[in-house]
C-alpha cells in the first residue's frame, strides 16, 4: 500500500475530523477530492484523523511538479467562494464556519 501526496490552495474550512462519519462515506465520495477550480473538494484526513477540510478549489499543484512561483487574485473569488462554502457545510453538517484561504500538503 502506497501513500499519496497532493498539494492544494482552497478557500474552506476545517469542520474537524469529528464531523466524519464512517457509514457516509459514499456520499463524501462525490466531492473527495474533486481537483477542478471553482469546485466543492473535501480532504479528508483518513490516516491521521487530524482534519476534515472542505473547500472550493483555487488551484492543486501538478502531481508531479508540485508548485511554481504562482500567483493567484483571490480577492475575486474569495467573497464568493466563502459564501458557497458556508452554505455547503451548513447545509451538510449543520455547522457554522468561517471559510479562510487555506493551503495543504494531503496525504492519502
Amino acid at each position: 500500500m502506497g501513500v499519496s501526496r497532493s498539494d492544494w490552495v482552497l478557500i474552506g474550512a476545517d469542520i474537524g475530523y469529528d464531523q466524519f462519519a464512517e457509514y457516509k462515506y459514499e456520499e463524501y465520495e462525490k466531492f473527495e477530492g474533486v481537483d477542478r477550480s471553482g469546485e466543492i473538494t473535501y480532504l479528508i484526513d483518513v490516516m491521521g484523523g487530524e482534519y476534515f477540510v472542505i473547500g472550493e478549489v483555487v488551484t492543486k499543484a501538478s502531481e508531479y511538479a508540485g508548485f511554481r512561483l504562482s500567483e493567484i487574485e483571490v480577492g475575486d473569488i474569495y467573497e464568493g467562494a466563502c459564501e458557497r462554502v458556508r452554505a455547503h457545510i451548513r447545509t451538510e453538517f449543520g455547522v457554522e464556519a468561517k471559510p479562510k484561504l487555506i493551503v495543504i500538503t494531503h496525504f492519502t
